[in-house]
């Protein structure tokens, strides 16, 4: 009974290690070259132009930065932060 079902186990994974194929490459070829007539293309629909585009100028506002509370910053590294947009 033993030698049966080692002589199955061994026949069942033989077969599938026969069975695999080799890898095969394969190589891609791609247009080199293309060329798209935009001209030629139509859309349907209707032209609409954006009405009044304006925009309201602001005060700059002045945000409350942490960093300038530390007492071990320089002269020119205050300057920079005071600085930044």
């Amino acid at each position: 009974m033993k030698i049966l079902a080692v002589t199955t186990l061994s026949l069942l994974f033989s077969s599938g290690l026969m069975a695999q194929e080799e890898k095969k490459n394969v190589i891609y070829k791609y247009k080199e070259y293309e060329v798209i007539d935009l001209g030629s293309l139509e859309i349907k629909g209707q032209i609409m132009a954006p009405g009044d585009l304006t925009v309201n100028e602001r005060e700059r506002q002045s945000f409350k930065r942490s960093l300038l509370e530390k007492n071990n910053f320089d002269f020119e590294n205050r300057r920079e932060i005071e600085n930044l947009r």
